[in-house]
């Protein structure tokens, strides 16, 4: 007879009367940017500005099993029963990665299946020139999947043994039990939704003391050039 694989056993459960394996998504970790701020969002231009990024993620552990320890009745056919089986799936945080403003950040916190993980990142960013800036943040994190799934599988035929002479003798063969298992163990790296800020950079304007030494300097400037042009000898024709 040949070897079931695991989903012949698993589909056999999901349509069985008394046991029902649902799967759960392959990707259920959740994650997203909370918020994105900046310390101000109108500076003249040599100003810096210190931005904030607060972020979360969170995993998950499935766990499903159980028995059917009451045998099928024969029935004419090919015949599956699944005894016992199992269903563990683990999500394991591994990093979080952002970017924003020419800078990046690395979060590699150490968490067990199924934790969730929150922080913040801060960097600063110094706007020399004047004008309208877009400043973004965007970022992945990556998850490590262990997933592990087997059953105890019995299967058997049952035929008419006594077909030519209109009787019905159902014979069925032994019980052939099989053990199908399955296991996966990968990383899976899903995208933060990007946002962004817009930070309007005004011409520096000069402070009032320096205006009155720019005024006082051109004052002096006039008055020399007035006593050098009164100084100038005339030239007699």
């Amino acid at each position: 007879m040949p070897q079931q694989p695991l989903h012949r056993a698993l589909a056999a459960l999901a349509f069985s009367a008394t046991a029902l394996l649902t799967l759960p998504a392959a990707n259920a970790a959740t994650g997203g940017i909370g918020s994105f701020s900046a310390s101000s969002l109108q500076v003249v231009a040599g100003d810096t500005v210190t931005f904030t990024v607060d972020y979360s993620v969170s995993t998950s552990v499935y766990q499903n099993g159980g028995s059917d320890l009451n045998e099928p009745a024969p029935a004419e056919g090919y015949q599956t029963w699944v005894l016992n089986w199992y269903d563990f799936q683990y999500e394991t945080l591994q990093s979080i990665s952002l970017q924003a403003g020419g800078e990046s950040f690395i979060d590699a916190p150490n968490l067990a299946a199924g934790g969730g993980h929150s922080g913040s990142w801060s960097f600063s960013v110094l706007f020399p020139q004047a004008g309208q800036f877009d400043v973004m943040v965007s970022g992945d994190w990556t998850v490590l999947h262990d997933i592990q799934q087997g059953a105890e599988l019995a299967s058997r035929s049952c035929y008419n043994n006594n077909p030519d002479e209109g009787g019905y003798d159902l014979v069925c063969d032994s019980w052939v039990l099989e053990y199908p298992q399955y296991s996966d163990y990968y990383t899976d790296t899903q995208q933060f939704g990007a946002l962004s800020l817009q930070v309007e950079v005004l011409q520096a304007v000069p402070e009032p003391h320096v205006w009155a030494l720019w005024l006082m300097g051109g004052g002096l400037i006039m008055r020399h050039a007035r006593r050098l042009s009164q100084q100038a000898p005339t030239v007699q024709g």
